[in-house]
């Protein structure tokens, strides 16, 4: 099988082994993959899914549209100055290092060790696996939004949350293909009924009806009050970059890219119709309601038309969020996959089964969220302060939103340092003129930042359970406890040059998209390999590699889908 060839001209590559090239960096094992271990089957279109599955939520529209007629400014700026920075930077990386787990490598090759894996790595899946419970949540609010009496106790939620996260996790137990066919069809049913919300507000518009909403000239107005909306917004647009998780499973890597443009572009579509729809037809009060679609519906359609579009509407929308959880712990499972095969976390969670997919790597997650949901629907419900449970996830929910605002920035950065270093290598095969893209990148920075400390400081969510300082401290709390746990793991796992000498030194295995954009690069013998890095556990453990390493004759082999990737021994 051919190794993948980089979208840049010979001569613009930025890992050639010429004298105007860059330093080199050391092969991580998992850019040695080979290619045909996972299978290629995402096109432009799948990737356009994914991505509006991590960013297009209608619950969005209620929280920005809670703003006003100056909500269709806060989106605009919103776009400006962070959904297309993060689309600009993600095309132009991946131009220069497309691959399986694309932010793991573009913080490995910006940062070196630590950062990569605290940054690249870390700082990019925590927020993304505690996200599932989110999703799994939205599932049983869309089962509360046909009957308010469904699933009232907290436990029943929490039974139901489960059965959601395990239902999703079967789901991911299908080969990649088949999930996407479905997560396709469930899409389009999902923007059909997303739309339905925007032409509601024409239609309410075109039969005479006035505008409902608060379009008064002071919800126009920006200030500092501005702020904790443009937060929101910010928090909302987060995601582009989760579909490059998967980069090294897409069919054609030249094109994969396109889905960043038709991501954006519908992305802008939607918000902005749905959020016109949703102004035109409800008032203040009655948008602030949970079930302000079917208040929506009913005004538009009538009480008895109105009902049973609602109940369709919500069939679809918990079908949607089974599926974006299973979406959800597809894209994000692949960062585990990624540090299993470099032995950053155990090789186990890089085993995939018999259709190609790391299903141990999504089964964790699984395991994590359930956890999570067990705390805040059957051990915090038992305190006297009922809403206790609703502040535990309100507090790990906004603390996980910060880690993800920092990997955020890490992402901007990364494409300030990546393309200033490599711009030569770059003549001619910018996204945007090079003003632009870094122009983009400072505003992305900027917001990000005031999406950070409004989390903080823009007011707690709960008042009358927690005041503003408690709020600040708790989320801090968790933010700092985990970043340290990101820390103290980052600090333990081998660097990049440790993990290098597991390479054979001459190996003849197909390269993965990563590797193939360093295949000239100068990697060291096995035969320097620490004891550190044996044995198919936590990096530590194990039986000595040296002694064996030198023995080696041949290349090790990487295995087969359903066994466990990587050297698992060498013989002499």
């Amino acid at each position: 099988m051919m190794p993948f060839a980089s979208p840049l001209a010979p001569e613009q590559r930025p890992s050639v082994g010429n004298e105007a090239a860059p330093e080199s960096h050391p092969v991580l094992p998992s850019e040695r993959f080979p290619l045909d271990r996972l299978p290629r089957v995402l096109r432009p279109r799948d990737l356009t899914v994914l991505c509006l599955f991590a960013v297009l939520l209608i619950n969005n529209v209620q929280t920005v549209g809670a703003a006003g007629g100056g909500s269709l400014l806060y989106w605009a700026l919103g776009f400006l100055c962070f959904l297309i920075p993060s689309a600009l930077v993600c095309a132009q990386l991946y131009r220069l290092f497309p691959g399986e787990g694309a932010v793991y490598l573009w913080a490995n090759r910006a940062f070196g060790n630590f950062w990569d894996t605290f940054l690249g790595f870390f700082c990019n899946w925590w927020p993304g696996a505690i996200g599932l419970t989110v999703e799994a949540e939205a599932a049983v609010a869309s089962i509360q939004g046909l009957n308010s009496n469904w699933l009232s106790l907290p436990w029943e939620q929490g039974v139901a949350a489960i059965l959601v996260l395990l239902v999703a996790q079967l789901l991911c137990a299908l080969g990649q293909g088949q999930l996407q066919r479905i997560l396709n069809v469930v899409f389009a049913a999902y923007a059909l009924m997303f739309g339905l919300v925007g032409l509601a507000g024409l239609g309410w518009l075109l039969s005479g009806q006035s505008l409902r909403g608060d379009f008064s000239a002071q919800s126009w107005q920006l200030g500092l009050s501005s702020l904790p909306v443009l937060a929101v917004v910010t928090v909302a647009l987060l995601g582009m970059a989760v579909p490059l998780n998967m980069g090294g499973e897409v069919v054609d890597q030249r094109r994969s890219g396109r889905y960043l443009l038709w991501g954006t572009l519908i992305i802008i579509a939607g918000y902005l119709f749905a959020t016109f729809g949703v102004l035109a037809v409800l008032s203040p009060a009655e948008l602030k309601e949970t079930v302000f679609v079917s208040i929506l519906f009913s005004h538009v359609f009538g009480n008895d038309l109105g009902h049973i579009v609602s109940s369709c509407y919500y069939i679809i929308m918990f079908i949607y969020f089974v599926c974006a959880t299973a979406a959800y712990n597809a894209m994000f499972g692949r960062l585990l996959f990624v540090a299993g095969l470099d032995r950053r976390l155990p090789r186990a969670l890089a085993r995939l089964n018999s259709n190609g997919v790391p299903f141990n790597a999504m089964l964790l997650q699984t395991l994590i969220n359930v956890a999570f949901i067990f705390v805040i629907c059957f051990v915090a419900p038992v305190a006297p302060n009922q809403e206790l449970a609703l502040t535990v996830f309100l507090v790990v929910i906004n603390g996980a939103s910060v880690i993800w605002d920092i990997a955020m920035i890490s992402l901007f950065l990364c494409g300030i340092l990546l393309c200033s270093r490599y711009s030569r290598q770059l003549r001619q095969r910018w996204v945007v003129p090079p003003p632009l893209f870094y122009l983009a990148t400072v505003l992305g920075i900027a917001l990000t930042g005031v999406a950070i400390g409004c989390t903080f400081f823009a007011g707690s969510p709960v008042p009358a359970v927690l005041n503003n300082e408690d709020w600040g401290f708790w989320v801090l709390l968790f933010v700092l406890a985990s970043l340290t746990v990101g820390a103290i793991y980052s600090f333990l796992v081998p660097e990049a040059e440790d993990l290098a000498t597991l390479l054979p030194a001459d190996s003849q295995a197909p390269l993965s998209p990563i590797g193939a954009s360093s295949a000239a690069q100068k990697v060291p013998s096995v035969a320097a390999a620490p004891s550190s890095l044996a044995g198919a556990g936590w990096p530590g453990e194990g039986r000595p590699l040296q002694r064996d390493a030198l023995r080696q004759t041949e290349p090790a082999v990487w295995p087969r889908p359903g066994s466990v990737p990587g050297p698992g021994r060498w013989e002499p």
